[in-house]
């Protein structure tokens, strides 16, 4: 585990020799392709600078965040610029444009590894080898593309580094994206060994390609009216079926000992596909500006749900909830409630698992006094001096699920219900996540419409803050439903449809490349 996630010195952005005019040496404090990619060290060090890019926090300790442009949560201090885009997308911008500059900076990294092991001949790598490391970053590439597409549509496909020549690059078709996104999966399905996340000793693995496979047939699956494709749904479910049928994963005992640490449930957790590991001290399970994410959701109470989300846990009992119902206590909503919501959201007090506690005081924004706590860590808060402290590093090991069991069976369900309607299997899928969260099982005789609402309902509550809901929310096409006119208690959400289903591309990148065209109604 421990020789993948390892913060690097250097970057292989930074892998560029010097200019024969200038002093004609090699850096001394940076690799230079003069004198890197020339064993299978080499490749192994570069694949955990590879790796390391998926420690962004945006893309794990800061996930919850993209659920505050979605109807489940509101990010208060708009680290990405949140409320802008909840304000209703019109021009490019910074809240817009990060995604894509960071994602190219990414891809970058992966071709540049991916032709560099190419042309290697090595005789310290047998073909093998080769083949998986090349199916490692070839599904990084795919998962960056995969956000690419989800977020703008369609955006210029780039496979190998860019030159000076070759740097004005055109979009490519949305479908080219989605095809690309496939084919990357495809090779990494073929050459990753099928193996857990264990034994995989923190790489990618098969599953990790099949869910990712999963998700781009889910998101390409509904056209623009929200009705699902058959085709596309009998993928999905099949490259799902795949991996339940592997016997390699289940769900874990307890829901939130999957996001924090000191519960003692994540070493050898089976429900994890894959998750991005962090070995304290040096490498800690950060935020922004190095804080530990604990330290943000406790003292800066960063993220909080909406009323939305809140309303949207169903009482113990599997009632809907009703504000009128007897069993609400308006101080402690998550009583008498779906177990899954105490987990996921506190007030005032954090109740933790060894029965201590800790008084979190008056909230710093009283229009919306819960907060999102599902990944925060009793031991981070303590070895941080409390929760009103902003001391940096903790000594605490880490992971931060990015792909799990309960979203395959998530996935298999929709997918099998839009093609052949509530299955057994389609009950089997639900059930079981709900018998982990303790909640009764589905009513029998659903109609295929009344699966399909449970099967959303169980995705936004069991993927909740994990960053699945905006994705979510756009393939069904249902953004503008339920964000337009929205009083989140910061700002009136709009979402202008069908406008805002993709966005704009950034200004600055189309003034300087002619050849990228803005996207439809940005120009």
């Amino acid at each position: 585990m421990k020789n993948i996630f390892v913060l690097l010195s250097a970057s292989l952005l930074l892998f560029s020799s010097c200019k024969k005019d200038m002093l004609q040496l090699d850096p001394t404090d940076k690799l230079s392709s003069g004198s890197f990619w020339k064993s299978k060290d080499d490749f192994n060090m570069a694949l955990a600078a590879c790796y390391n890019t998926l420690q962004d926090y945006y893309l794990c300790t800061g996930i919850q965040d993209l659920d505050g442009i979605s109807d489940n949560g509101v990010s208060v201090f708009s680290y990405a610029n949140e409320q802008n885009i909840n304000q209703g997308i019109t021009v490019s911008s910074h809240a817009t444009d990060m995604w894509y500059y960071n994602g190219y900076k990414r891809l970058a990294t992966y071709n540049i590894f991916l032709q560099n092991l190419s042309n290697y001949n090595g005789a310290d790598m047998t073909g093998a080898e080769k083949q998986n490391l090349e199916a490692e970053v070839k599904l990084m590439r795919a998962m960056e593309y995969y956000r690419l597409w989800t977020f703008y549509g369609s955006v210029p496909l780039v496979l190998e580094p860019l030159t000076v020549e070759t740097q004005y690059v055109a979009k490519s078709p949305a479908e080219d994206i989605f095809q690309q996104i496939v084919e990357d999966c495809d090779f990494a399905i073929t050459n990753l060994p099928p193996v857990d996340f264990w034994s995989s000793q923190g790489h990618l693995s098969k599953a990790a390609a099949q869910i990712v496979k999963a998700r781009a047939y889910l998101y390409h699956g509904y056209d623009q009216s929200g009705t699902a494709q058959a085709n596309d749904m009998n993928v999905a479910a099949s490259v799902s079926s795949e991996i339940i049928n592997s016997g390699l994963f289940s769900l874990g005992d307890y829901y939130r000992g999957l996001f924090a640490p000191s519960v003692g449930q994540q070493n050898n957790n089976k429900e994890y596909l894959f998750a991005v590991y962090f070995l304290g001290p040096n490498n800690s399970k950060f935020g922004l500006w190095d804080f530990n994410i604990s330290t943000m959701q406790f003292y800066w109470q960063s993220v909080h749900p909406t009323n939305s989300l809140l309303n949207a846990y169903e009482f113990s009992d599997g009632a809907p909830y009703n504000p009128n119902d007897p069993r609400v206590d308006p101080n402690h909503l998550y009583k008498h409630r779906d177990p899954r919501m105490a987990q996921t959201v506190c007030i005032d007090t954090v109740h933790w698992e060894d029965g201590t506690y800790d008084i979190l005081g008056e909230p710093k924004t009283p229009s919306l006094p819960y907060l999102y706590w599902k990944s925060c860590d009793k031991e981070e808060v303590t070895q941080n001096g409390g929760v009103n402290s902003q001391k940096q590093n903790t000594n605490i090991t880490a992971y931060v699920p990015i792909m799990r069991y309960a979203e395959v069976l998530l996935n298999h369900a929709e997918a099998v219900n839009e093609v052949s309607g509530p299955t057994n299997a389609v009950y089997d899928d639900i059930n079981a996540i709900r018998a982990r969260a303790k909640m009764p099982p589905l009513p029998a005789g659903l109609s295929q419409s009344q699966m399909r609402e449970r099967i959303r309902h169980e995705r936004r509550v069991e993927l909740a803050f994990e960053g699945s809901r905006y994705f979510d929310i756009k393939r069904w096409r249902i953004a503008e439903q339920v964000l337009n006119g929205v009083d989140d208690g910061i700002v009136t959400r709009q979402f202008i449809s069908p406008k805002n289903y993709t966005w704009p591309l950034p200004e600055a990148e189309t003034l300087i490349n002619k050849n990228l065209e803005q996207n439809l109604d940005y120009n």
